[in-house]
Order: C-alpha cells, then structure tokens, then sequence
C-alpha cells in the first residue's frame, strides 16, 4: 500500500460524493486507499457509507462526536499506506491542491531522507474570505505556540499534512480536538524532519454543506482555550 488518505466527516453526507469523484485519479493509482470516518454524524453520512462499494475505500465509524483529532486517530491508526495523507472533508481546500503534496513527496530529495513532513501554508486570507477575527485567532495560536514551544511555528492549522506512517508509533500524545495538528508540527519539528510547506488557497466560501466548529467568536474563543491547555499537555508528553 502506498499512500493512505485520511478523511473524518462530520455531517458531511453532501459533500462525500463531491470528494470522491475529485479524487479518482488518486484512487486509480495502484496501491492508495481513502478511509473515510464518519465522527460521530447526525446526518445520513452512516447510510451513504453502506452504499459505497470500491475495495479502495473503507469506512470507519465513530458513534459519538469527540472532536476532529479523535475521528482522525480513529483512521490514521487504520491505514495501510507507507505514507499518511489527511485533510478535512468540506471542500475549503480543493482536493487539487491536496494531491499537490504528494508531487512533492515524489521529488527524490524528499523520499531519500524519509523523515517527512508536508504541509500545506493557507495564502491570500482576505481573498479568501476569512474575517479578521479568523486571522486574529489564527496569528494569536501561531505566537503563543511559537513561545511556548520555542520553534519558529506558523499556520498551524494548515492542511493537508502527509508524513511517513512510522511517525504514528513514534508521538505520545495525540490530542482529541484540533491540536492534532500542533502536536504533528511540533513533533516534526523537534525531531528533525524535513519539513516541506506549500502554498494553497483555504477558501471558506467553497464549503457548501455544514457548519465549521469555530463559526462563531464563542466557538473560536472556546477552541483557542482549548488549544492552549493542548500545548501544554503536547509540550509535557
């Protein structure tokens, strides 16, 4: 098995087929696989997940909603691939740009070293639509995380993320909300891995069904508390 794209779904029973049709090519190529978790749903995500039938494509399902890292661990530690791919499933990020990290893992100087760690670097913010209270959340997370850990971290949350499926054995302590993708970064950068960012437009006007967890200044308030009791934990694992 060569690259195994993780996807957790929340709600997202709409956007699905969209994700698999933009991912054919990836799945036309020997050796990948899509997990697809469903993260505790509401929606109809459990009954579209029966119907789908390609040997490529398993499904996971998590009966209640814990946060994004609990459903991402739930697939991570299901895949098969050399090489660990994962991103969101809302369509913000077009799956062209993701695949765009695995290009870049083809690139020989990367594979020789086979301690990687690719990211993606979320460009043009304004353009894009965030409001300044996304960015002012965003920038706050990236110098508090800089402080506290004493790495040179930036746009934390961008994605997709590919590494090596090796790392999985290696990290402690994998956080259940979104601070999976500090602990990731921050692991990477600690132990020295090659560490690729590339730009891609994050565009919020682009999810067309469900909700962000962050929609609101509360809900963003709450997140940043949450992740700074994370970069804690992550920092003592």
């Amino acid at each position: 098995m060569e690259i195994s794209l993780v996807i957790p779904c929340y709600n997202e029973e709409k956007n699905i087929p969209l994700l698999i049709k933009k991912y054919t090519n990836f799945l036309n190529e020997k050796g990948n696989e899509m997990i697809l978790v469903d993260n505790g749903s509401t929606d109809n995500t459990a009954k579209l997940f029966k119907k789908l039938n390609r040997k490529n494509i398993r499904t996971i399902s998590v009966k209640k909603n814990i946060g994004f890292g609990y459903g991402l661990k739930k697939g991570l530690f299901k895949a098969k691939g050399k090489s660990i791919l994962y991103s969101h499933a809302d369509m913000e990020i077009d799956p062209t740009d993701i695949l765009h990290s695995i290009k870049i893992l083809h690139n020989k100087k990367i594979k020789i070293k086979k301690k990687y760690f690719i990211k993606g670097d979320r460009i043009d913010k304004r353009k894009n639509y965030w409001s300044w209270n996304d960015i002012f959340f965003s920038w706050s997370l990236t110098i508090i995380s800089t402080i506290i850990f004493r790495k040179i971290l930036f746009d934390i949350h961008g994605q997709p993320v590919l590494f090596p499926r090796r790392m999985l054995k290696e990290i402690k302590y994998f956080p259940n909300d979104f601070s999976i993708d500090l602990a990731f970064y921050v692991y990477a950068k600690k132990n020295n891995y090659q560490i690729v960012r590339f730009p891609l437009n994050f565009n919020k006007k682009k999810r067309y069904f469900g909700i962000g967890s962050s929609s609101t200044i509360s809900k963003k308030i709450k997140a940043s508390l949450e992740q700074l009791y994370q970069c804690f934990k992550i920092l003592l694992s």
